[in-house]
């Protein structure tokens, strides 16, 4: 948290009628905060450009002190060697940076078994944060039709390969070779496939197929995409240009 709010800050005695001003900052120098010693190790470009034009000369940055339990953590990690096949999949980073944040496409669906043909609308969310898609559709009053919670739940959606869909079981994320295999007298030894020789891709739908005019296939669905609200344009105009 703030340990220390914005204010004026006194100077240390025997000086504590006077406040700390721009003058008294520089990097590689100590200022005291109210009995606690505080060292400026170094400080952001606009600050640097700040203090040379104020006619400051500034001192070369410091090192910062290393963490005890930090370095003694890192120790213990690097000695420990996982005993099951293992491979980082990182997904944080685009959680983090993408959380809350969803395109929406209006679509329009030509059911061609329903009796009038008429269209249904759709309302399509793309999940920035995984890569997951959910399907809602918009049913006016009184339209006669069983309202369902979603038209598709939220997840990834593949795309039709040549062969067909993938049944379960078939994609997994990693490929385990059995090396020793279970002999008498000797535990079974595993690794990772790094190659992945045997692995099946499965194409999804990403942010990149999706557009104004697009036609996507929702598990034999024929979806047309329509329109989409304002950040998703802003989103495609930053990122792609479109």
């Amino acid at each position: 948290g703030t340990i220390v709010r914005r204010h004026r800050i006194p100077l240390p005695p025997p000086h504590e009628d006077q406040f700390y001003t721009i003058d008294h900052f520089n990097i590689n120098t100590e200022v005291i905060f109210y009995a606690r010693r505080y060292k400026i190790v170094d400080c952001d470009q606009f600050t640097k450009n700040f203090l040379r034009k104020m006619g400051v000369r500034l001192n070369t940055p410091a090192s910062r002190p290393d963490d005890p339990y930090t370095k003694e953590r890192q120790k213990v990690l690097d000695s420990m060697n996982p005993l099951r096949p293992y491979e980082r999949i990182d997904t944080l980073k685009q959680f983090l940076e993408h959380d809350g944040q969803v395109l929406r496409f209006f679509c329009v669906w030509d059911d061609p078994e329903s009796m009038f043909h008429d269209p249904r609308e759709l309302v399509l969310h793309y999940y920035l944060s995984d890569d997951t898609i959910d399907i809602k559709e918009i049913l006016p009053v009184n339209s006669g039709r069983d309202a369902v919670p979603l038209f598709l739940r939220r997840d990834k959606l593949p795309k039709y390969a040549p062969t067909g869909l993938y049944q379960p079981g078939t994609i997994t994320s990693r490929t385990v070779l059995n090396v020793f295999g279970n002999l008498v007298g000797n535990k079974g030894r595993y690794i990772l496939d790094n190659r992945k020789t045997g692995a099946v891709h499965q194409e999804f739908y990403r942010d990149s197929d999706l557009k104004i005019g697009a036609v996507i296939n929702v598990w034999g669905r024929k979806i047309m995409l329509c329109d989409c609200d304002q950040f998703t344009k802003e989103y495609y105009r930053t990122k792609y240009g479109i």
